[in-house]
């Protein structure tokens, strides 16, 4: 999904027609637009339910772009997803602090003990490590040189239970965000159980809130790295934050009822503004995997395929990853990228070219390891050839002593024959000159 929101923000067009250049440039023309997709999508669930999305809700990993479910190595948990090495309780922030690149402004809590904690959690290590995951995910960060906005303000207020858990505000001109505000809604968090490093809280629909904080930083990164974020569709705006994280585990109930209910699921996408529940983010995600996993299967520039024996089924199919320099998150689409002109922006650089360089080598190992099996395959066929000549040459000489042996037969019966004619001829003429 790296390549998909490289090619997202595209100054020059607006977001519906942005978005249908992302699906088609992503699935290398599988889907050439965004209806296309939801098409494509709304058909395969129909006839293989979640597997064409490769979802699976049975097991532990969230179903997060970088975990397991998705191809990748790590199987990632909702405990595991957001890392915490220590307690994040401690301290309270003041003033302002930068994180990866982002000023961030904390709002004056006092004394209350429950906003400063969740304060100093915040600061470290919470920003951080979701920051460092939707970098990981999707190649956005702070410190990229066509972001538009690199502070944020942080407010702990409650909202009441109408309010959502939590949620980033970002004002723009002309498409351009140019002002971020994070809002934690304490009415789920104002009793978060501290002995608890991922934030969770006891209040009914609250999810850890370093997830929470996850899904929300993707907003703030794709509205200050993407022209005209806002008017993207709602699905695809709340779909890719859930991606981050994951939701098979969250969403599980929503996901098993879209997925039952094609008309809904329709619904969810293309009509995802007006919906009020927790639709559009489930059927956001879901079409995000679908995106995913079918341009990562079916691309035929990505994968190959060799027959490898006598019959149909006998054939080795090899994938070949994107290692375009805007997949690897080293060029964006605009043609910007990474940089080493700060010591900020040499970290992020980094941290991108680890990364390339990981997933090419992960690609060298798969290509090696193809090379191998196709190498076995090789010398099975060349032995099997030789196996068959050898075979062929055995019933051959067969197939000639038998021909023999019917020849001498034959010979022998007729020579037989003739002699038998031969003594037949010489007695009739010997009775014949008695009688005369």
């Amino acid at each position: 999904m790296v390549s998909f929101m490289s090619s997202l923000d595209d100054a020059d067009l607006p977001a519906s027609e942005a978005l249908d250049k992302a699906i088609n440039y992503t699935s290398c023309g599988m889907f050439k637009n965004e209806k296309d997709l939801i098409e494509g999508f709304l058909g395969d669930v129909k006839s293989s339910g979640l597997e064409a999305c490769g979802i699976d809700l049975t097991n532990d990993d969230t179903g997060a772009i970088t975990g397991k479910d998705a191809m990748n190595e790590q199987v990632k948990t909702a405990d595991s997803i957001v890392p915490e090495k220590e307690n994040p309780y401690g301290g309270a922030p003041k003033g302002t602090t930068t994180i990866n690149g982002l000023s961030v402004t904390w709002p004056d809590n006092g004394s209350d003990a429950m906003k400063n904690a969740i304060a100093g959690a915040l600061d470290s290590p919470w920003l951080k490590n979701c920051m460092n995951l939707i970098d990981e995910s999707y190649a956005l960060n702070f410190w990229e040189k066509g972001t538009s906005v690199k502070s944020m303000d942080v407010v702990l207020q409650d909202e009441g239970a109408s309010g959502t858990l939590a949620y980033v505000t970002n004002w723009s001109l002309g498409g351009v965000a140019s002002k971020l505000r994070l809002t934690v809604n304490m009415h789920y968090y104002n009793n978060l159980d501290t002995s608890n490093w991922n934030g969770a809280s006891s209040v009914g629909g609250a999810i850890e809130l370093d997830r929470v904080i996850a899904h929300e930083m993707t907003h703030a990164l794709m509205a200050a790295n993407i022209k005209n974020f806002s008017s993207l569709p709602k699905y695809i705006k709340e779909g890719a934050a859930e991606l981050v994280h994951g939701v098979d585990d969250a969403r599980k109930s929503t996901i098993t009822r879209l997925v039952n209910n094609p008309d809904d699921l329709r619904d969810a996408l293309e009509n995802s503004s007006a919906q009020t529940g927790d639709e559009a983010y489930a059927a956001g995600y879901m079409i995000l995997r679908y995106l995913a996993k079918k341009s990562a299967e079916n691309d035929p520039e990505k994968h190959m395929s060799f027959q490898t024996g006598t019959k149909a089924s006998q054939a080795m199919r090899i994938g070949l990853g994107d290692m375009r320099c805007e997949a690897l998150g080293l060029k964006k689409w605009d043609g910007t990228k990474v940089s080493v002109e700060t010591q900020a922006k040499a970290n992020s650089a980094i941290t991108v070219i680890d990364r390339a360089i990981g997933r090419a080598l992960k690609q060298q190992t798969i290509i090696g390891a193809m090379q191998m099996r196709l190498g076995f395959t090789a010398d099975n066929i060349t032995t099997a050839h030789e196996n068959v000549t050898s075979a062929e040459s055995v019933i051959r000489d067969a197939d000639m002593a038998k021909e023999f042996t019917a020849y001498t037969k034959t010979n022998i019966l007729s020579q037989t024959a003739q002699s038998m004619l031969g003594q037949a001829n010489q007695n009739g003429s010997q009775v014949i000159s008695l009688l005369q």
